[in-house]
């Protein structure tokens, strides 16, 4: 499960079953409340094994709290010039004119996430044993 907090950046572990060198690695995010869906880039700080460390800024930690799943890819940050690059226009998940950011080849895990720190509502406790009851709602 990773944990993700909006209110500040994150520094994290991801098992992959791989041991290749990824400088950076593309999430792509969807709530199971309301299926809305976004990406995140993380940078990796090291790699430990087949952990990688490294850190989510909180920019890309989705607006909204809840549980989330989270697919990881290869990402890409380069620059494409037609003609010069090593990679195959097929192999990409982007269209050509996004290429440069985003994503490569296939999944390489999918985990589940939860976020918190964006919209969680004060709750209020109450004294008497009968008025322990509280409900959250998302993206409200």
């Amino acid at each position: 499960m990773l944990r993700l907090d909006k209110s500040k950046d994150n520094i994290i572990a991801i098992y992959l079953n791989s041991t290749g060198s990824f400088p950076q690695l593309f999430l792509e995010y969807s709530q199971d409340y309301d299926l809305s869906s976004g990406s995140m880039f993380m940078d990796v700080d090291s790699t430990k094994g087949q952990y990688r460390v490294g850190t989510i800024a909180s920019s890309y930690v989705p607006d909204y709290s809840g549980l989330y799943t989270i697919d990881i890819f290869e990402a890409t940050q380069d620059t494409y010039i037609w003609d010069e690059v090593a990679i195959q226009w097929d192999a990409l998940a982007v269209d050509w004119m996004d290429a440069g950011s985003g994503k490569i080849g296939d999944s390489l895990r999918t985990i589940r996430g939860i976020v918190s720190g964006s919209n969680n509502p004060d709750s209020t406790t109450y004294l008497s044993p009968n008025e322990l009851g509280k409900y959250t709602t998302y993206n409200g």
